[in-house]
């Protein structure tokens, strides 16, 4: 149905293209989601589509319903064969638990060397509730090290107005000349590379086409060469085959006719309100209705290039959010079409025990630095009942200079749990790029994002992170003799300090000396660092620029988040963690101390996304690390004045 869907307008390549459509064609693979557990007894009682589990551990299962693509292999070889698909999933309930699906091993009782493929997710529901299972595909081959780049070479000096790509838009015509002038470019080198066939690439905001149309290349199918500009307006790059029939992903694959980029159709005027279900908004798709910034502004000069030749695999991002390259030129026409088909409608209600506040008085510790490690999952978001207006006042926007976006007030005369209650139909609605405004409202959201009263905490299984008020951080502050607490990074940092400085706005520091303490928290840049560098480069940038932390400092870094998108090329969920694991091994030695964002931005990385964008996640997850930073800062401290 999915496939006709695309078919019935004309968009078989966009099908091919992203989601569910990309795995069965590469991989010829149907996935659906199967859910695990201990069943209750035939005789209770549930709704009708639920799946009654005695409380405890579950698992989630992605399983291949064709069998055509056989994982296995003997011994432990059996991982060498499995798809790298890289999988979110998602329990919401009572409590959430987020994370990565892992290769399974599904043996078969006829021939345990070749078997259907399938990932796994567990999970251990222990609070009585309904439990709603979403699950989504997200990267294929993601952890590619990209230790080479595209061959680049500039163009020679043609004429200014080419050579610089400006267009003075107040002069009649002007900007028709530019484009005049690229498009007799790109005929022209066609005709030096001899190629028959050639087409354009219209991005999402593409903040370097160098990278963009580099990485666009690569991932096409016999893509020989690319350049920047493109020949038509809007066309950041061109990408050049030596003949049509072998542009495979713009192809008919019954009849081997090339169907061009041309789309007969558009929703660009359509409303959130156009579809009574979430699952079948469409995209906007047709760039040319949409006011880009164009000429693309301070790009250099016009280049061409030619794709990486390494023998690293080559990662697809295959979602349905953010993408530079794919937004625009081969979009998922719902957004839901990356959903793995089984997600939103297995139900568990799990029957256990309701969720108890007294949860605090089981932990046996405090939570150690060591407990931020990425190797383990360690926690899971657990939901309390939303604390009233009589006792916490009723929400109200924090209007203090900060990164954009709606983010509740924090109150110091308030009880501190009063700062965990969040309004998510507000969160995360704003826009700061070009084409933002058309994409949010067609974002992919789940029964998470439309509530209002949310109050919920992350909680690790086997310690506590403890929350300190104004008075413990003053008491802190005081003890440890903390001068300042500096953040450092780029936007990142911007979305952390929004969530910090209202916690330290009623704080007084003490005065700088030589017994004093400076506190500096890092985001390491981490988005511009997986943008930029190889994974060799980002660890001579950490050993070259990170020295032991010496007396009179306490460094914490952020590890990168869970990213559902490509908003830039490289900055994806895999390399993500795979770079934060690197720096842990590099800094934590030298003393710095991680805060595993990772982990707690997974279950909110959909929902909760500033402008749609799949990276700059707010709300509670921000509020947890807030807390984590605070825990590990003045626990021990505050410890020891009291003993």
């Amino acid at each position: 149905a999915m496939r006709r869907r695309y078919e019935e307008v004309g968009a078989l390549p966009d099908f091919h293209a992203r989601g569910l459509g990309w795995i069965l064609d590469r991989l010829g693979m149907v996935l659906t989601v199967i859910v695990a557990g201990n069943f209750a007894s035939s005789n209770h009682t549930d709704d009708a589509g639920t799946l009654p589990l005695l409380s405890g551990p579950a698992s989630i299962f992605v399983v291949d319903t064709i069998g055509n693509t056989k994982c296995g292999g003997k011994e432990d070889t059996w991982i060498e064969r499995h798809p790298p698909l890289t999988i979110w999933v998602r329990a919401n309930g009572p409590q959430i638990f987020a994370g990565t699906a892992m290769p399974h091993k599904l043996m078969s009782p006829y021939d345990k060397d070749n078997h259907r493929c399938a990932w796994r997710y567990d999970f251990d529901a222990s609070a009585l509730g309904d439990y709603s299972v979403h699950v989504k595909a997200v990267m294929f081959q993601g952890f590619d090290n990209i230790d080479e780049r595209c061959k680049m070479v500039p163009i020679p000096s043609r004429n200014y107005q080419f050579d610089t790509q400006n267009a003075n838009k107040t002069l009649e015509g002007d900007l028709e000349r530019l484009e005049s002038k690229n498009y007799d470019f790109v005929v022209d080198m066609a005709r030096w590379g001899n190629f028959s066939h050639h087409r354009g690439i219209s991005g999402m905001k593409m903040y370097s086409p160098t990278d963009s149309c580099c990485e666009a290349c690569t991932r096409t199918r016999n893509c020989r060469m690319f350049t920047f500009p493109g020949a038509l307006h809007f066309d950041e790059c061109e990408l050049y085959f030596n003949e049509i029939e072998q542009d495979l992903d713009f192809l008919d694959r019954e009849n081997g006719k090339y169907v061009g980029r041309a789309r007969g159709y558009s929703y660009v005027n359509q409303t959130v309100q156009s579809f009574p279900d979430i699952r079948r908004r469409r995209l906007v798709i047709n760039a040319s209705e949409i006011k880009k910034i164009w000429p693309i502004q301070n790009i250099g000069v016009p280049h061409k290039g030619f794709p990486r030749s390494g023998t690293a695999a080559i990662s697809y991002f295959i979602g349905c959010g953010w993408s530079s390259t794919l937004a625009f030129e081969n979009p998922c026409h719902y957004p839901s079409d990356d959903l793995i088909f089984g997600s939103g409608k297995n139900i568990v209600e799990v029957v256990g025990h309701p969720q108890n506040l007294a949860h605090a008085a089981n932990v046996i510790r405090s939570c150690r630095i060591e407990d931020e490690r990425l190797d383990t999952a360690n926690g899971r978001w657990v939901r309390y009942p939303y604390q009233d207006d009589s006792i916490c006042l009723p929400i109200v926007p924090d209007r203090a200079k900060g990164f954009r976006g709606f983010r509740p007030m924090y109150r110091g005369d308030r009880p501190l749990h009063c700062w965990h209650r969040e309004d998510l139909t507000k969160l995360a609605n704003t826009c700061a790029e070009p084409g933002c405004p058309w994409v949010i409202k067609h974002r992919w959201v789940t029964d998470l994002k439309k509530e209002h009263n949310w109050y919920g905490m992350w909680e690790s299984y086997d310690c506590q992170y403890e929350e300190f008020g104004d008075d413990r951080i003053q008491q802190c502050v005081d003890q440890k003799r903390i001068s300042k607490i500096e953040l450092k990074g780029l936007s990142i940092r911007d979305v952390v300090k929004s969530y910090l400085t209202p916690r330290l706005q009623n704080i007084k520091f003490t005065d700088a000396g030589n017994e004093t303490l400076s506190v500096v928290i890092d985001t390491l840049k981490l988005p511009h660092q997986l943008w930029h560098l190889s994974i060799d480069d980002y660890r001579k940038q950490l050993e070259d620029n990170y020295p032991n932390v010496t007396k009179g400092s306490e460094n914490y870094w952020l590890t990168g988040f869970y990213y559902t998108s490509e908003r830039e090329p490289y900055v994806q969920v895999d390399r993500s963690l795979y770079y934060s694991k690197v720096a842990w091994d590099i800094l934590t030695p030298r003393g710095y101390k991680m805060i595993n964002a990772f982990d707690v931005t997974a279950a909110f990385a959909y929902d909760t996304d500033a402008q749609a964008d799949g990276m700059h996640i707010v709300g509670p997850p921000m509020r947890a690390v807030v807390t984590k930073i605070f825990h590990h800062l003045c626990h021990d401290a505050l410890l020891s004045a009291t003993s």
